[in-house]
Order: structure tokens, then sequence, then C-alpha cells
């Protein structure tokens, strides 16, 4: 029996321990929803959507691997082990399939179904090996995969006609592979040369439920088990097992099941209520229910040792001994909307069905987790912080806006019961689409859908309403510059609100509204965000890239219109992004801008936006989706947080806020070995610093300039030569040399 204790790998030891140099990324997954177990010598393996996380039961450790140090994508679905190969086989919903090796844990990608041109889905939904060859099951058929050549052997579409059946489950036993499908179950004799040939299968007639979806199929020693899954009601699942060409039903029925599997002799069964193992006698030999556990919503059980059981949770990742055991992290995946401020990071997770539970999120700055799931109120949407009141804020899709003090649970739900929070037009439900609070405390917000959209809440819990004096109250957005106008957007023109710092007092309020044009005609249907960068200018993001309010001051007074950038690519001059639905705008402390698309992942612009810098997406970087939805900048480090529909991740950015003072000034590293070859940063200096390179004897090495408060030396002089080894000095100061500061850094080639 192999003994190891799995440590994680080289890549993500020097992404933690180095994570706050300039281009390294992190994530930010949630793994509360485990999917599937598996065991491996005393590691217990959980699958989660966005990866797997490994607990070791000796050292009670817990890694991750995911898309950030190997993993091909996000929307793991299954996987199983290889004893011969002594490799995991992994699928996932968009066809990719990795292979994990253990226990050195190093992934390598199997693309064949991900690339192949399919009319439907390429899900893969269940893995069974028997011996070196896996056994696929897809939303297309079933494939079989030499784990050890690392190639298929054959593909099978379950029909005469060519149409595909989904296949749900597989199994081996005694060299006969059997399909659950959504037409009952398939069988085949797996060493037939012909598998890909449909007519060498057999449907097997005379059982229960033999035309309709069968969910899950499991062998143990000649008996066939098999769940029948009641697509109208959960609660009337059932098992059934098969001995002898007989069909009969188990001894024991479950609802809702979730897993039915067969590892070595036990025969593991779960469901909403229980996750329970038998015998092959159906004696039960461990439960895991309402009566020894907390928890409900079980997805998988596996056993350790002698009496070591392991529940896998929709809800609270691992279960062992009636305690949650999983990765540090939110709540869920769906990130809609983050603010990071004073050293922390808000988050909420929801969607516009009216079908979820409000989600909200707290990550500290030593990378601490606190979040609730608020049950009251449905689908946290937008969030801010309230520094006055020191509060935070979310608005919902259903129920209003929500407010609270502790991060674990709320204080109050506002709704049309308790403030002049609207019902939406023909609608049963509150909706508050963005929120935003001043510097005197009062927090704005967008009542979408009502006759009086934006609307605000004093620090002394008093509450006024506005119109926006439009025909179509489709407003979605608002951002509150440093003057206090309110900018408001998603409609098809930019609004523009200031109340004159009275806000009760409506006679001097001043609105005015900006069409989507500029000198050459329409820009966009309607706006997506807006914010405003370091020189004062206001930027707007519209279903078809960016436009530009650069005089902001005097927008009441002569209503000055906004303008698009130009750029030039690929000798084609043409708008910045013009092709884009731009979704946010985060300003970094060198004034360039981070946007965030619909479609092409994020995109880093120059400060005057004629420059594109950086564009990531999913294909080039760990980030798990092209479709952002969120962009909050750490400044004091410049890491750039990323929300998206399917995971949070951030990217250290080379630029920080200046510090006037300096009294943190971080130069990393240093000293600079003869083995590094990369870039050294230079931190916490102040902003737009000036620096000089030189030797110790005063002769110039080099000058540079920083992004906002950090600079980047690549250790090269003026002539492109990297540097001798030695002492050098960095002379910082700021462009009219009166704040001034000096620094060593050792050189070793």
């Amino acid at each position: 029996m192999r003994k190891y204790v799995v440590f994680i790998s080289l890549l993500i030891w020097n992404t933690i321990g180095f994570a706050q140099v300039p281009g390294t990324w992190n994530e930010y997954f949630s793994f509360r929803n485990v999917q599937q177990l598996e065991s491996v010598d005393d590691n217990v393996f959980a699958l989660s959507g966005n990866g797997i996380f490994i607990y070791n039961t000796s050292s009670q450790e817990i890694q991750k691997i995911t898309k950030l140090n190997g993993l091909s994508t996000v929307g793991l679905t299954c996987m199983a082990f290889c004893d011969s190969t002594s490799s995991f086989l992994i699928g996932y919903n968009d066809g990719a399939l990795d292979i994990l090796d253990y226990p050195s844990l190093k992934a390598k990608p199997i693309s064949t179904i991900a690339n192949k041109s399919l009319y439907g889905s390429k899900r893969i939904n269940a893995i069974a090996m028997k011996n070196d060859t896996a056994v696929i099951a897809t939303e297309f058929g079933v494939l079989t995969f030499s784990m050890r050549s690392q190639k298929f052997i054959s593909t099978t579409i379950l029909s005469n006609d060519g149409s595909y059946v989904p296949a749900k489950s597989v199994t081996v036993d005694r060299g006969t592979l059997y399909a659950a499908t959504t037409k009952g179950i398939f069988s085949a004799n797996l060493s037939n040369a012909n598998i890909s040939d449909f007519s060498s299968w057999t449907k097997l007639k005379n059982i229960p439920y033999e035309n309709d979806t069968i969910s899950h199929i499991a062998a143990l020693n000649g008996t066939i088990y098999y769940a029948h899954k009641n697509i109208a009601d959960a609660s009337k699942d059932s098992v059934f097992k098969i001995h002898d060409g007989k069909a009969e039903a188990f001894k024991t029925q479950m609802d809702d099941i979730t897993a039915l599997r067969v590892r070595k002799t036990d025969i593991c069964m779960s469901s909403y209520y229980s996750a329970r193992l038998y015998s092959q006698e159906e004696k039960l030999l461990y439960a895991c229910d309402t009566s020894n556990c907390r928890y409900k919503n079980y997805t998988d059980i596996v056993k350790l040792g002698s009496n070591d059981y392991f529940v896998g949770n929709k809800t609270v990742g691992l279960i062992y001994n009636n305690t949650s055991i999983m990765p540090v992290g939110p709540n869920s995946n769906h990130i809609t909307d983050i603010q990071y401020v004073n050293d922390r990071l808000y988050t909420v997770c929801g969607n516009l069905n009216l079908w979820e539970n409000a989600v909200f999120g707290l990550k500290l700055s030593n990378n601490d987790w606190y979040s609730h799931d608020n049950w009251q109120a449905n689908n946290s949407i937008c969030v801010t912080y309230n520094s006055i009141e020191d509060k935070y804020y979310y608005g919902t899709c259903g129920n209003g806006l929500v407010v609270g003090t502790n991060s674990w649970w709320f204080d109050t739900i506002y709704n049309s019961k308790n403030s002049i929070i609207n019902i939406q037009n023909s609608e049963s439900y509150e909706v508050i689409f963005d929120v935003e609070a001043d510097k005197k405390g009062n927090v704005w917000m967008i009542n979408f859908g009502t006759s009086k959209p934006l609307i605000v809440k004093t620090k002394e819990n008093k509450w006024y309403s506005y119109s926006l004096s439009t025909n179509k109250n489709l407003y979605k957005k608002i951002f509150i510059d440093k003057r206090g106008y309110k900018w408001i957007g998603g409609g098809e023109k930019l609004i523009v609100f200031y109340d004159n710092a009275t806000i009760d007092d409506a006679s001097d309020d001043l609105l005015v509204q900006i069409p989507l044009q500029d000198n050459e005609g329409t820009i966009a249907a309607h706006t997506t965000c807006i914010t405003e960068d370091l020189d004062g200018e206001i930027w707007i993001g519209t279903n078809q890239g960016i436009a530009v309010h650069s005089a902001p001051s005097r927008v009441f007074k002569d209503r000055q219109t906004i303008s698009r950038i130009k750029i030039e690519i690929d000798g084609e001059v043409g708008y910045l992004l013009s092709s884009e639905n731009i979704t946010c705008i985060a300003v970094d402390g060198g004034n360039r801008k981070w946007i965030g698309t619909e479609n092409s992942g994020v995109f880093l612009i120059s400060e005057n936006g004629t420059e594109q810098l950086l564009n990531f997406t999913k294909t080039n970087s760990p980030l798990p989706t092209n479709t952002i939805t969120s962009i909050s900048i750490n400044h004091k480090t410049g890491e750039v947080f990323i929300g998206t529909g399917e995971g949070l991740v951030s990217y250290y950015g080379d630029a920080t806020i200046g510090d006037v003072e300096m009294n943190n000034v971080k130069i990393f590293p240093n000293p600079i070995r003869e083995s590094y070859e990369g870039d050294i940063f230079i931190q916490g200096i102040v902003a737009d610093a000036i620096i000089k390179i030189t030797d110790i004897s005063g002769n110039l090495v080099r000058t540079i300039s920083a992004n906002g408060g950090t600079a980047i030396w690549d250790g090269r002089n003026l002539y492109g030569d990297r540097v001798q080894t030695g002492v050098y000095l960095i002379y910082i100061s700021d462009e009219t040399a009166k704040i001034t500061m000096v620094k060593k850094i050792l050189f070793i080639n």
C-alpha cells in the first residue's frame, strides 16, 4: 500500500510565496459544492465545479488543484482513479478531459472531445474504470479511452439513426459495459472490436422504467444497481437491482438520489437527506442523515480505513464527524459585484432569476473569509460599503435593500413595507440594481422599473426619491463623482443629477440628460457602467465600447457631449473596444483602465486609452470565463480582483496609489540572486516618481518612471546590459524633487 502525503506543486508554492509580485495570479474559488469524492491512500479527493481539493487525513492539510495550477478550465463534473497508471481522469461540462498524475498532481489536458464539432452538449457525465480503460458517459454517447496510451479506443452513438442519446452513467461488470441513458439501459461486450457500432449493443428489457431516464448505474459481483430519475418529482426517485436477469427494488429506497456507486464491496448511495453505505446483502453499514448530522444536500460518501466516513455536500464541502472541511473562500462562485475598500473585499453572489438566496461575502487582507446566505432575500446583485456608518449595503433582485454590520449575518432588509422602495411596475418584487454610499454617509440606489428610480437613504434613516424625467425608467447603474454628482447609466441617455447638498429640498436640484452621441453620430444603444479616473474625467462603458466625458465640472452649464477614443490596431484606426459590450471599468494607481467585457475577458488600456496593454481571456490566463461581472483594485498592493459568474480571481498589477510619506517602501526581490531573471519592483513610493539608479560611485545606471506608486526595473543599464555584481543606490523623487528617498539594492551575478 502506497502512503503519500500530497503536497502542492512548486507552481502553487511560488504563487503563494510571492503572491504580491506583479504578473502573478491568485484564485478565490468556492469549494462548497462538492459533487464527487474519491480516496487514494490516506487522501480524500473532493471534486467541485472549479477544482479539486485534497484532504490528507494524517496531516489534516488541505491542498487545491485548479485552473491556476494545471487544470484545463472550470466546470468539473466527474473523475475516476486508475490504479494501474496511478492517475485520475477528470471530466468537464464542455467536454474537456484532464489526466491528473498521482502523487505529483501534475495535470495534462486531453482536448479531443472539447475540440470536436458537435451540435449539442459535450458534457462529461460520469467515468468508470476497468483496469486501464476508462469508460466515459457523455451527453452524446459513450467513449472508451486507454489510460496507458492516452488514446481514445471507441465512440458509440447510442441510436440507430445517429441522434444523440445522453449517457448519464456507466459501469463495467464481468466484461460487460452498461450505460444508463435517458432511454433506459444499454449493454455491450467491452472487448468487442465493433463496440462503436450501436448494433452490437443490447437494450435491457423487462426491468422497471426500461424506457425512462436512468441517472446512475453501478455493479458488484454480478449484480447491477441502477437509479431511476423521476424528472417531475425527485421524491419519487427509486433504486433497483438486477441479478441473474431478474430485476427487483432495492431493500431501502431514497428520495432525490444524487449518487449511486460501488467502492470495493460497499454500495454507496446519497440523496438530499441521506448518505449511506450498504453491503451486497443490503445491510446498512453506515448512514449520515438528520439523526447524526446537522447538514443536508449530500452528494457522495467514501470510507477510509475501518471506520472513517467522509461525505460530500452541496453547501458545506466535505463532512467528517459532523464537521465541515473545505478551503476558505466565498460561499458561491457566481460573483455579481465586488468592492475593495479598507483592506476588505466585499462580494455578492446572485443573478436575475429570482430563485437564488442572497449571498454576501467579506474577504480580509489575511485571506480570512466570512459569509452568509440570506434566505430572507433573493439574489444579491450589488454592494457598497458605507465608511461613515461602518456598514455594508447590498441590493437584491426581489427583496429590496439589505444592510449589515457583521459579515456573518445582516441587520435589516428594507423593502416596500418599511421604506419608500417601490415594487417594480407590473411585478411583485423590489429590485435595487445598484447602490452607492456618498462621503456624508448617505446611501443612493437605483430602484429599477419604478416611476422614481433614484432613491437615497440618509444616515438618519430618512428616505427621498427622485424622478429622472424620462419615459423609460430602465436605469441600472449609479456612480458618485468627487463633486457629489450622481451619474446614472443603463438607459438610452446618460443622466447626471445633483441635489446641491440639500437632499430634502428638490427646488435646487440639477439634472441633465446627455445623448449617447458624438460628432459622428450615435455611439451606442445604452450605457452599462461609469467611473471617474485620477484626472477627474468620467469614463462610460456602453454596449458598443468606451466613451469619455472630459469636463464633468461643466456638465450642468454647457452639457458638453461625450466622445469616443480613437485607437490604431494593425494599421487600422477605429474606436476603443467598439465591438465590445463593456460590463465594468476600474482605474489603477497609474490612471490606467481595467475594462471588463461580456465576451472578451479583461483589457488593460493606457491612461489616455490609446494603447492596449493587456488582454486576458480564459484561454491565456486563469480567468474561468470571458464574461466579466465586476473589477475592483487594492491600491496598496496593485491586486486587481476580477469577478465573473464562474468564480473570483485576481491579478497583481504593476501600478499602485502613490505614498507621499514613503514610510513603507519595498524593493523586491532584494538581494537579486544570480539565478533571478525577472523584474525588480519598487513599491510604496510617491505617485509617478522618477527613479535614478546609480552604482556605489554615483555613476548613472538607469532612469525609470513609476506607474502610480510602483516602479519596475529590469536589472539592466542604459545600454541594455545586465548590471554587474555590486550595491546600487535607488534615488526616488517626485517630479519637483521636493520629496526624496534613497534605498540600496544588492545585485549578485
